[in-house]
């Protein structure tokens, strides 16, 4: 099930930063106006989110609130800035809360992440606080990348009837009995020469017993997320690119990118990310998603590659159907200035109903009216100087639309991306 939120999107985490000339024959050339730069830039990262839970490979509750700038590889701009706000949160007796403010933020040398949520009841009253504040700054002191967690806060959390009047140790570690345990001040840092990154989880619950509430065994919640991260990057470029299976995006309604996987900005060894499927009522469902990134860097050639697989794939209620959908996107540069993209797709028999006329054959950017209800879009492609995008399935709805759903929202269905940037045109 998805969240009513109100929010700016999920910002990515920090991917790794390269140097070198990069390289893969594609189809639709661009030129970025300058050769590659010589002099460090530092690049900026940060995110947050107020709530997430999942089960295994399931979301039960998607990313509250989530914010992010510099996603992907980062971003060299100062001053950037994003923020997000629910008002409530009910997900009994998994996670209730009451509002939750979340910013990422860059500033010369700095960029931060935070996430306040106040009113906070976890396990059914198991674990309550009056406000839980996670806060995660990486910041350049005369070439030293450091990290620091200050401004991160508890007040009045009570955990399974034991009173914590101090802030924990960071990955303070506390017994659930018959769930499970806790993990308070949880923080995840890495920390090298040219890089640093810090994600600070205030809260982070799991599930390992069986148990009175019935939560699945495997079942994690996390409250209060913020991360950040500073590279220093040298040579012509970076790289990256994201592929998802799927996505619901609203006002009031969400469900964020299943089965999430990027490439790095150095590249990296095929990474593939699995689900076994997802289910937003009234919305859209499917089967198994796959979704692939990889790349390869050096001294002359860099290539980028994603792809997303959906499988049994059903959107508003049997309105548009495929056996299997699959998107597939590519970057590269050989010299830093000539940028190349290309972006394809397939369907395994793709139906719309009264729309005998759109097979599996469907031409790239074809565009649906459907009567009461919005626009359909399918094999969407759209590509940038510095990246291209296939939307294989994507579903606008419009205002008064007659199933009753969110203005606006919009649901997409294998989405696979890759991006180039240059140092000096990001």
């Amino acid at each position: 099930m998805s969240n009513q939120i109100i929010g700016s999107r999920v910002s990515h985490s920090i991917a790794r930063l390269f140097a070198g000339y990069l390289c893969l024959a594609a189809a639709i050339p661009f030129t970025a106006l300058n050769s590659a730069a010589q002099t460090p830039t530092l690049w900026y990262s940060a995110g947050a989110y107020g709530t997430y839970a999942l089960a295994g490979d399931t979301v039960v509750t998607a990313k509250t609130a989530p914010v992010g700038v510099g996603p992907g590889c980062g971003t060299p701009q100062i001053g950037a800035s994003a923020t997000g706000t629910v008002a409530t949160v009910n997900h009994a007796p998994l996670v209730v809360t009451g509002v939750i403010n979340t910013a990422a933020s860059t500033a010369e040398n700095t960029a931060t992440g935070s996430s306040e949520i106040h009113g906070i009841a976890l396990l059914g009253g198991v674990i309550t606080a009056d406000e839980v504040k996670a806060v995660s700054t990486t910041a350049n002191h005369n070439g030293s990348l450091q990290l620091s967690a200050a401004g991160s806060n508890l007040v009045n959390l009570v955990v399974a009837g034991t009173v914590i009047n101090s802030m924990p140790a960071p990955n303070t570690t506390i017994a659930l009995p018959g769930l499970g345990d806790v993990v308070l001040n949880e923080q995840i840092a890495s920390s090298q020469d040219s890089k640093a990154s810090l994600t600070v989880n205030m809260i982070h619950v799991r599930i390992t017993v069986a148990n009175d509430l019935n939560l699945k065994v495997g079942t994690q919640i996390i409250l209060a997320d913020a991360h950040s991260g500073l590279a220093r990057v040298s040579g012509p470029g970076v790289l990256d690119g994201t592929a998802f299976g799927t996505s619901v995006s609203s006002k009031l309604l969400r469900s964020t990118p299943t089965a999430e996987v990027s490439v790095g900005c150095e590249g990296n060894a095929l990474r593939t990310n699995t689900q076994a499927g997802i289910n937003v009522p009234g919305v859209l469902s499917s089967g198994t998603i796959t979704n692939t990134a990889q790349g390869t860097v050096d001294q002359s050639v860099a290539s980028s590659q994603t792809s997303s697989t959906a499988h049994a794939v059903n959107l508003l209620g049997g309105l548009v159907t495929a056996d299997t959908v699959e998107g597939r996107a590519s970057a590269s540069t050989s010299d830093g200035k000539t940028f190349n993209f290309n972006a394809a797709g397939s369907f395994v028999n793709l139906a719309v109903s009264g729309h005998p006329e759109i097979t599996d054959s469907v031409a790239q950017d074809t565009e649906v009216t459907l009567t009461g209800i919005g626009t359909l879009y399918l094999y969407r492609v759209r590509t940038s100087a510095n990246n291209t995008e296939v939307r294989m399935i994507e579903i606008v709805l419009a205002p008064d639309n007659v199933l009753g759903l969110p203005t606006g929202l919009d649901a997409r269905v294998s989405d696979a991306e890759a991006s180039l940037h240059s140092l000096d045109h990001p």
